[in-house]
Parts: structure tokens; sequence; C-alpha cells
């Protein structure tokens, strides 16, 4: 359950009394997108499909099993009488676009991310020419697939939404979350984020080494889920810790609601390598959060550097040290950028708004 399926979600049902969605997602390991399906009422079908990892064991099944479920998800398209196929999450979903095309639906595929491995650019530039238009998360996203892309195809930049009403400082948002409770009185640094090399955390834990020497208050909390298949990389996250001697991070596992959490946070930091339109960073603004993020994606259009947060290059953890001190020094500070941040997710990154340009899209694309 991360940034896309939350997207698809909440997109679905903003758009519920005009659009009718029904999710195709696979069985496996689907179990937390179902819920959040079930309480946003989106119908949703879980077919047995194979998603591509870096696992071999799944590797060799993704392919092995290929023309089967593509075959499974033609009679779905076909049987649901469908008006579009909006191929959901990423570059690597070529299934969903074999299948769509033919069942003969008109076919838009969702681009959001601005980093793959070679293989799966390959792939793409070659299943490309099948999709009738193209939705990028970011303009980064645009630039990063557009020479991949024939021309004269509809294109449409949508970034990730946010529930600003729900992802709000007035929300009801207390916790009994034990950490919570242990952080009293703490200076608290907070990032969200799924744990996977991408998303630069290395970088974190050489920031939360630096502000060792600075603040003897500071606590860094990573919430998000550890996967099989990045067990090995968390590993390594935490015997860096220990040879920094660091031991004011936490990493806390995944929360059902972040909210709680994000309202303890006095700081966000994004030490993303790669990023498109990332929802947590996002959510934290919405949260009037000042946010240091590295120069990813889309991230620089809203975080305007100095005046409602900080950007700084990628793989500088200084250079995040140093902002972050910045902030602990200065209240009125931390304010006025979350003040300005909120106020710049209210007006461009509000699930409303991002629910009528899908909107439009589809429309586009009948």
């Amino acid at each position: 359950m991360g940034g896309p399926q939350a997207r698809i979600v909440a997109v679905a049902t903003a758009l519920a009394t005009r659009i009718k969605t029904t999710v195709i997602m696979p069985t496996e390991n689907s179990a937390a997108f179902r819920l959040k399906c079930d309480q946003g009422s989106i119908g949703y079908r879980a077919l047995p499909i194979t998603r591509i990892t870096r696992e071999w064991r799944v590797a060799f099944r993704y392919l092995l099993f290929s023309v089967l479920e593509i075959r499974r998800l033609k009679a779905v398209f076909c049987q649901g009488n469908f008006d579009v196929v909006h191929v959901s999450g990423g570059s690597w979903q070529v299934k969903g676009v074999l299948a769509g095309k033919l069942a003969k639906k008109k076919v838009l595929w969702h681009l959001n991310d601005t980093s793959m491995p070679r293989f799966i650019r390959w792939l793409f530039m070659f299943t490309s020419r099948w999709a009738d238009g193209f939705i990028f998360a970011s303009q980064r996203s645009r630039a990063y697939y557009s020479p991949f892309i024939r021309s004269g195809k509809p294109e449409f930049v949508i970034p990730a939404p946010v529930d600003t009403a729900s992802f709000s400082p007035k929300a009801h948002n207390s916790s009994d979350d034990e950490i919570i409770t242990q952080l009293a009185g703490q200076f608290v640094v907070g990032t969200v984020c799924n744990i996977n090399p991408i998303k630069g955390l290395e970088n974190f834990i050489h920031t939360a080494s630096l502000m060792n020497g600075y603040h003897d208050k500071a606590q860094f909390i990573v919430v998000g889920p550890v996967y099989k298949s990045q067990q090995r990389y968390f590993h390594s996250l935490q015997q860096l810790c220990s040879r920094l001697g660091v031991d004011n991070i936490h990493f806390v596992g995944s929360r059902a609601d972040v909210r709680p959490l994000l309202s303890r946070f006095d700081a966000y930091v994004c030490s993303s390598k790669a990023e498109s339109s990332p929802m947590a960073v996002w959510e934290a603004m919405a949260m009037t959060k000042p946010v240091i993020s590295t120069d990813v994606g889309d991230v620089p259009i809203y975080i305007r550097d100095g005046e409602n947060g900080f950007i700084v290059p990628v793989d500088e953890p200084h250079s995040i040290a140093d902002r972050l001190k910045s902030l602990m020094m200065d209240k009125q500070m931390r304010f006025q950028f979350g003040e300005k941040a909120r106020e710049t997710v209210r007006r461009h990154l509000d699930i409303k708004r991002c629910a009528d340009l899908h909107a439009q899209a589809y429309a586009e694309m009948i």
C-alpha cells in the first residue's frame, strides 16, 4: 500500500458521483489495498496477477505466466464494459496496456516515477505505442519518459492529490501511539516512506548523526513498512546506525493513519534520490509542517526554497542538517513555512482539483 494505491482510492472516491471505477489488483499482498477500497466503497477485483520485482523467482513467474494473465485481464475488461482502462501503477505495468488494447478499450497509461531500470525503460519504449494517452505525475516524469513516446497522443500532468480537509492541523489527530509518548519534549524530525534504497535513508541517518553533536534532544522518526524484498537493505541501515553511533533514530514501522505522527513532527525531511509527485511530502505540507526536501520530482514547483520550505541537493546530508539547525533555532520560521506550505497544497494539490483533472483526461479519451 503505497502512494499509487492511495491516489487510486482517493481519486475514485472523489469522482464516485460522476464516474464508476473498478480497481483491478493482484490477489497477492493486496489486503491493505482491498481494505482501503472497501472503506471508500470502491469496487474492485483481485486477480492472480504477478507483478515484476527484483526477486528472481517472482520475475521468472512474471514472464512465465504473462500470456495467461494478459488473457485473463482482457476477459475482465471485456466483461466489465469499461470505457477507459487506466493503467495506474507505472511504466512496468505493460500487461494492463496490452490487455486493454486486445479488449479494444481506450488505454490511459499513468507514469509516476523518474527512475527505472534499463530493461523496464526498454520494455516501455516497445509497448508505449499501444497506449492512447498518458498521465504524468510530474513535469519531471514527463521529461523522463517523453523520449520513449511517439508524439501526437494526449498527455496530461496530474500531481498526486491530498485530501486537505482530512490532512489538516485542525483534524482530530489524537493518538495513544507509544512513540508519541516517548518523544515528549523532544524536537522531532520525521519522514514517511516505504523502506527502499530510492528513499535515500542513508542520508537521513547521516543527518541524524550530524545533529547528535548539535542538539541532544533531536529525534528522527522513519514511518513505513519493511517489505520482505527490502530486509537486506533495512539490515544495512541498522548497521550504518551502529557504525555511526546513532541512537536517536527510530524505525517505527507502518501506520494505518500517519496523521497523529505527522502532527507530532516539528519538521519533515524527504531525503529521496528520485521522486515524481511524492504524496507523503504533500501530506506533511498540508499538516503545516516545514519541509526540507531533496531536489526531486516536482517538489521545487511547490516548495519555494526559503519561503515555505527548503530544497537541498541529493546526497548532501550536511545541507539537510544546516537547514534543520535554522528551523530548530527559529520557531517563527517553522510556523510561517508550515502555514505557507499548507496554502500551496490547498491551492494546487487538493483532491478536488486533481480529481477534476482526472475526469477531464477520461473525457478526452472517449
